[in-house]
């Protein structure tokens, strides 16, 4: 096949060039004019292949040049109240900005979106009823959750933590997580020792008939955890004098316990928690944190319609805003 081809380059060349000096030249020396065919031949083939070679370069240029931007961000004046949108709805054209796919009341997309308070990283929020998703939803989410954050058309990031260990890592403003692995480790022990305590707190919620003892024990366990880190520290916040990576993670629970009147045995009383009281007090000013809380009221009703049992009462757009 090679060989035929070179011989077919060889006769185009020598019909376009009939009256030049290298016509002539293949009468005389067809050897000198093989190499010239051969390097045409390589040129035809570089051109026939290119767009299969520049396609995934100009991908990954295109990824670069995202990353870079990325690192510039500043954050603009963000919506967090949009409507969530469900069944019926078109998705919005991507805009080049980073896209947060979201749920207003819900605390493990809270998660991302106090990261992205705390670098002051300009993005758009996107919010979900997930009750009734948009059909196209679970293109942007395989598991059809929030939350999930679109960083180009087509490619979305998933799952709380994976999200704020990205937006960390691409981000180098306001580093959340720490350097030493030891403590980055332990930060994520805490949050592990927090997991009794939104356990509790949905079990209030949708079956407070299934709850045990073990349930507030273990409860107090993880709160007796926290304080004991705070008192080991012996700083403002878990992370240092400013929340990062640990506080942000485990605080939408926090927030909604000292909110919602549930059960007195979950109360977080000073004359016990003399170091975690004023932590989550502190927590409560954080600017990260200010910005995104919803009143006690509206929590309460979208909470009392969302465990009633009757998911159809559901109103995901108390907050909205067009």
């Amino acid at each position: 096949m090679t060989a035929h081809f070179s011989r077919i380059y060889q006769y185009l060349l020598c019909c376009y060039l009939s009256d030049s000096y290298i016509f002539r030249l293949y009468i005389s020396s067809p050897t000198i004019l093989k190499m010239i065919t051969s390097t045409f031949s390589l040129a035809i083939h570089v051109f026939m292949t290119s767009s299969r070679i520049l396609r995934p370069v100009a991908r990954l240029l295109g990824y670069t040049s995202h990353l870079t931007m990325a690192t510039k961000a500043v954050k603009g004046k963000i919506n967090f109240n949009t409507k969530h949108l469900t069944k019926g709805d078109p998705l919005p054209p991507f805009n080049g900005k980073l896209r947060v796919y979201n749920m207003r009341y819900c605390p493990y997309a809270q998660r991302t979106i106090l990261a992205l308070n705390a670098k002051q990283i300009d993005y758009e929020v996107v919010n979900i009823n997930l009750v009734n998703k948009p059909e196209w939803y679970t293109t942007k989410s395989a598991f059809g959750k929030v939350p999930a954050i679109e960083i180009e058309d087509g490619v979305t990031i998933y799952e709380s933590l994976v999200t704020v260990e990205y937006l960390d890592d691409v981000y180098p403003q306001r580093p959340l997580l720490p350097k030493d692995p030891v403590k980055k480790a332990f930060d994520k022990i805490i949050i592990e020792a927090a997991g009794p305590i939104s356990t509790l707190f949905y079990k209030l919620l949708r079956s407070p008939e299934s709850i045990t003892e073990d349930n507030f024990t273990a409860y107090h366990q993880g709160l007796d955890f926290i304080q004991e880190q705070l008192k080991k520290r012996g700083t403002k916040f878990l992370d240092g004098d400013q929340p990062g990576f640990v506080d942000y993670m485990i605080w939408p629970w926090f927030e909604r316990i000292l909110q919602l009147d549930l059960d007195e045995r979950i109360k977080i009383k000073e004359d016990k928690y003399k170091l975690l009281v004023p932590y989550l007090n502190d927590m409560l000013k954080d600017p990260a944190v200010s910005q995104y809380l919803v009143p006690d009221e509206i929590l309460q009703q979208f909470l009392k319609a969302y465990t009633s049992g009757d998911l159809s009462t559901v109103n995901y757009n108390l907050l909205t805003q067009d």
